[in-house]
């Protein structure tokens, strides 16, 4: 047993594809069911905090509770069986691959509200410069992390589940208000790290790539 679980540690290039295809499992379980993470967490019998991990791919499927997993394949429309097998080989048996289920992310929602967003936003302070009377100038607009998302091309159906919603992107960019939740998932769509994003929102400036 101790030698399963330790090859199961190894990052070996086959084990690295099964982080991967659990948190394909978790995506396509959000965009089926059209659920919050925080609401599939709640499905699953898990806290935010460990939903964000399995999308963060710190998790292996195989370290994970029977009931977890068996909830999960509930959430999938699939067998248990279905679902280990597509860790283990990346097909369901339906024939569902992982590409299938990562361009969810960048689907046909597409990214039409970011263009919205950023006329707001420069509306906003607009608005704020007509409206100064300390004689103070005004915050400036922080932009980049819209420039950001437009960029990876991240849908705005994931940027709603994961709580990047236009309202929070609002409030960052025009009051630099922001909190842990919203610097994960940002971290997690882009690739980032997630103590650069927590500076970079703090500081109100962009990270390079």
């Amino acid at each position: 047993m101790k030698e399963k679980n330790s090859t199961l540690a190894l990052p070996d290039q086959a084990n690295a594809e099964q982080y991967k295809r659990f948190r394909g499992a978790i995506l396509q379980a959000l965009a089926l069911k059209d659920y919050s993470q925080r609401e599939l967490g709640e499905r699953l019998g898990v806290t935010i905090g460990t939903m964000t991990k399995y999308l963060r791919q710190v998790v292996h499927p195989f370290k994970v509770g029977l009931g977890i997993q068996r909830s999960l394949a509930r959430e999938l429309g699939v067998s248990l069986d279905a679902l280990v097998t597509y860790y283990e080989s990346g097909e369901y048996q339906t024939g569902l691959t992982l590409n299938d289920v990562e361009g969810w992310i960048r689907s046909s929602a597409g990214q039409g509200d970011l263009p919205a967003i950023m006329k707001s936003m420069h509306e906003a302070a607009l608005r704020a410069v007509e409206a100064e009377t300390s004689g103070e100038p005004p915050r400036p607009v922080y932009d980049w992390p819209i420039e950001e998302l437009r960029r990876v091309q991240v849908s705005d159906a994931m940027r709603e589940r994961l709580g990047l919603t236009d309202e929070a992107l609002r409030q960052l960019a025009v009051e630099g208000v922001f909190d842990g939740e919203m610097v994960e998932a940002f971290a997690l769509v882009t690739g980032r790290a997630k103590d650069a994003v927590h500076q970079a929102f703090t500081r109100q400036e962009p990270l390079q790539a």
